[in-house]
């Protein structure tokens, strides 16, 4: 059951997202990987790859439509020519204040009725069981 659970809140979540968001006509991944670089400003597309656990033609897919919509940029890495690192743009910075109040708003909404520690011991618990899904996972890692 709190797997099915959990699945109904990460899609109720998207949903609340993309229905506050589209004005900006941002998808899902866009939306992740701009809050992702307001906390990891400037990363290469391989750390944004590594963090969703995606691959990263996906991630490219993502960043070029960023790019278009001027949320961010691709800068060559001086320290390494080969190299593309990804950072907001004065518009993706702009935004996630836009951003911050939407999860703002659904961490209110969905913690109704919910006392501070119940949503400490429910944080505590989720974090666990993140950690403990990628121990898992990472097993079975490609070679």
């Amino acid at each position: 059951m709190l797997m099915k659970d959990l699945s109904v809140i990460f899609r109720f979540s998207r949903i609340y997202s993309m229905r506050r968001l589209t004005k900006y006509n941002l998808g899902h991944s866009e939306q992740e990987i701009l809050m992702f670089l307001s906390k990891n400003d400037p990363v290469n597309q391989d750390m944004i790859a590594a963090f969703f656990v995606i691959d990263k033609g996906a991630v490219a897919k993502s960043l070029s439509k960023l790019e278009e919509k001027g949320y961010v940029n691709r800068m060559i890495n001086p320290e390494d020519h080969r190299e593309k690192m990804i950072s907001l743009t004065p518009k993706g910075v702009e935004i996630m204040d836009n951003m911050q109040e939407i999860l703002t708003d659904w961490h209110t909404a969905i913690y109704e009725g919910l006392i501070q520690e119940d949503i400490a011991h429910l944080e505590r618990i989720t974090s666990v069981i993140a950690a403990n899904s990628m121990k898992a996972i990472s097993k079975y890692e490609k070679i």
